[in-house]
């Protein structure tokens, strides 16, 4: 039986959350709560009778938690399915935005500040850089915030997703930033994302800003230049498609954790972004825990973000701009059709017999009255 996160944190989580207890946090207890309960009794679930083959059958209840590798699939696929019908017939391109690696402390012991910081400052630099080549035109695009490598270490960046079409809401037309292949120059968006993301630490947070180290600080000035990566993505289809690998889901599949070598490591599965190549890597359980603990967000963090007439609130704009292409509704997704709750055994139907009630609380007990 291939191992799974649930098996592993019931074996080694009580020793390493004693050796660690300094280091975890809220959010951290609770993504091994629901990883361990995730469709089990616990969460409750229903019950159902094959009426062929007669026999019972236990469907119990998903955590839905983002860190969990059992979950997601479904969600993953609809979000997908979404962006890519509001897909417009412009060039694409994949813009990725990387900090340096000494902020990555940072990341940790700020979470929720510094992701947050991330998005808000790389939007900020590719709206004001597209805006500046267009004479202000409104450009719109997709962010999403990764925290891993591919060996799950903690590598945290920016991917947009952005179509080579900008809004002129004078003149109502649409015009392109970029052409054929080309989109924008990457080291005047590098240097703005740099100096918004100094500037924002400073003015927001200015505590965070004053513990800074020499190194952190020296990375943060002028004379360094930051990573800023633009992609030419065709049609766009492609990138979303490997964009939603990653959206609403765990760092890693369940299909990459093999097992336990002879020495007790754990195999872990990884592809090599420059030769293709698979090859496995073996960790501790401790640092496999450790690891996979570095990419639990806070609680109710945002990590896809839309911008500009992509967002939320501009879809009058956004109906402007695919009437300019000569297109006056947005097509509907197609979304992934559910396959039938059969049996296993006869793929018989199975009818419902009765609700299981979860028993494990999902809050604490009301506080005392005062």
């Amino acid at each position: 039986m291939r191992l799974t996160l649930a098996d592993l944190l019931r074996d080694h989580w009580l020793d390493y959350s004693r050796e660690n207890a300094s280091k975890l946090c809220t959010a951290h207890h609770r993504a091994v709560r629901n990883v361990l309960t995730c469709r089990t009794p616990y969460l409750g679930g229903s019950v159902y009778r094959c009426k062929g083959c007669k026999k019972n059958h236990y469907a119990y209840h998903s955590c839905n938690h983002r860190n969990c590798p059992q979950c997601g699939s479904l969600d993953q696929q609809i979000w997908s399915a979404k962006q890519e019908a509001r897909l417009l017939p412009v060039p694409y391109f994949m813009v990725t935005f990387t900090i340096p690696d000494e902020l990555r402390g940072l990341c940790l012991a700020y979470p929720k500040e510094i992701y947050g910081l991330m998005l808000k400052a790389s939007a900020s630099a590719l709206k004001d850089v597209i805006a500046t080549k267009t004479k202000g035109a409104r450009c719109g695009f997709t962010s999403v915030l990764h925290t891993w490598g591919r060996k799950l270490q903690l590598h945290p960046h920016i991917h947009c997703i952005v179509p080579a079409a900008a809004y002129l809401e004078e003149s109502r037309k649409v015009i392109s930033p970029g052409k054929d292949e080309f989109l924008i120059h990457y080291l005047p968006l590098a240097a703005r994302f740099r100096s918004l993301m100094q500037s924002r630490l400073k003015d927001d947070y200015p505590d965070i800003h004053k513990k800074l180290t020499s190194d952190q600080r020296r990375s943060l000035s002028a004379q360094t230049q930051w990573n800023v990566n633009l992609q030419h993505v065709g049609t766009g289809r492609t990138a979303l498609r490997y964009l939603a690998r990653y959206v609403k889901r765990s760092g890693f599949t369940a299909k990459r954790l093999i097992g336990y070598d002879s020495n007790g490591m754990i195999m872990l599965r990884w592809t090599c972004s420059t030769t293709n190549k698979t090859s496995i890597i073996r960790l501790t359980p401790h640092e496999f825990i450790r690891r996979w603990l570095l990419h639990v967000l806070p609680k109710s963090f945002g990590s896809i973000r839309h911008y500009g007439f992509l967002s939320g609130a501009a879809k009058k704009t956004r109906l402007q701009v695919r009437a300019y292409f000569g297109e006056m509704v947005e097509p509907l997704p197609k979304l992934p059709e559910q396959k039938p709750f059969t049996c296993p055994h006869c793929d018989g139907e199975l009818r419902f017999i009765r609700t299981i009630k979860r028993s494990y609380p999902d809050r604490g007990p009301p506080s005392p009255a005062r």
